[in-house]
């Protein structure tokens, strides 16, 4: 499976991003909430992201950053950028970003589930995170900044020749809503979304 991120001048035009349906859903589904995501590149700024889920009311108890939101109703974006030449496996260096309908944000970077790192919090003001709650739906929309990939991540070039792969995941580990879907399917006898070898390869498009 392929996503293509659009290259766009600004937020506004993330409309012309191609669609991610998080329409595989695994392990344990007390429900099934439709969400989808869109993803474009604004040079020299990031990757900008904007999810909607159709659920009402979602839970939302945590408010922090860093706040385990994951066990509120969250969706999620994972990108994975194997070094030149190395080989996509579990351990390359990822990012994932959380957000629940607080716009509480978990963000953390490293290779590898065991080696990770919250994000510093000087580019928290630059991701712009926010969810807005509607009737029947609510949505986030954040910026992932490519000052962050390029500081911290290790990322020498962003555009179209860089190799990375991407997913996207709505989630609660709450028992009474449990559920875990995914825009590429993880194949896995347990829950676990921080597996990049089954994320979908990404090109950065004009």
């Amino acid at each position: 499976m392929e996503y293509q991120v659009t290259i766009i001048n600004s937020a506004e035009e993330i409309g012309k991003c191609e669609e991610a349906r998080m329409d595989s859903c695994m392990w344990t589904c007390r429900v099934k909430p439709a969400a989808r995501g869109r993803m474009g590149y604004i040079r020299g700024k990031g990757f900008w992201v904007e999810m909607v889920c159709e659920e009402e009311n979602p839970k939302r108890e945590y408010h922090s950053y860093m706040d385990p939101v994951c066990r509120d109703s969250a969706m999620e974006v994972f990108l994975a950028f194997p070094q030149k030449g190395e080989a996509l496996t579990n351990d390359v260096m990822y990012v994932n970003f959380e957000v629940n309908g607080n716009g509480a944000l978990y963000a953390a970077y490293g290779k590898g589930r065991k080696n990770r790192a919250p994000m510093p919090e000087a580019y928290l003001e630059e991701c712009g995170c926010r969810a807005d709650i509607e009737d029947k739906q609510w949505k986030v929309s954040l910026l992932i900044p490519e000052a962050f990939l390029r500081g911290e991540c290790g990322l020498e070039s962003l555009d179209e020749t860089t190799e990375f792969y991407c997913n996207f995941y709505k989630i609660s580990e709450s028992p009474e809503i449990e559920h875990y879907a995914a825009f590429c399917s993880i194949e896995n006898e347990t829950p676990n979304f921080h597996l990049p070898v089954y994320f979908a390869k990404a090109n950065i498009t004009a």
